[in-house]
């Protein structure tokens, strides 16, 4: 983990450069495809989910107090947002179009204020921080 600092200008360029969050987003989806049928199962996607903690914690702080009934409510609900034909798995085409939206999601959430983050290591932020720096380097 890092800390890092970005904006939502950060985020829009991620998701704009089309080569280099494609690539991203491949090389994250067949990471999570585990059985490597190109893919993803309601299995593989909430295993990823349940990594990211977000449902278990409250502003990172455990505590939250949900059922395992009401937290596979919740990752089932995640699962159809993802698989848009509801043929009961997630393709690489589905994954990348939810991605692109959870990101733009979270551009509008910073808004062009920049703010510090904690970014997991090879998380979408994180690669999307990289891209900027690089851009500026090289620029």
């Amino acid at each position: 983990m890092s800390v890092e600092i970005l904006d939502a200008s950060t985020i829009f360029n991620f998701i704009n450069d089309a080569d280099f969050f494609t690539k991203s987003v491949e090389k994250r989806f067949s990471a999570i495809d585990s059985n490597h049928d190109g893919l993803l199962s309601y299995t593989e996607l909430a295993s990823e989910l349940q990594k990211l903690r977000v449902i278990e914690t409250h502003f990172g702080i455990d505590g939250v107090l949900l059922s395992s009934d009401e937290l596979g409510q919740i990752y089932r609900g995640l699962f159809a947002q993802f698989d848009h034909d509801g043929n009961g798995s997630v393709d690489l085409k589905e994954y990348k179009s939810e991605m692109r939206e959870v990101m733009l999601g979270i551009a509008s959430g910073l808004g062009f204020l920049p703010v510090q983050m904690v970014l997991e290591e090879g998380s979408f932020l994180k690669l999307a921080v990289e891209r900027e720096m690089a851009a500026r380097f090289y620029a």
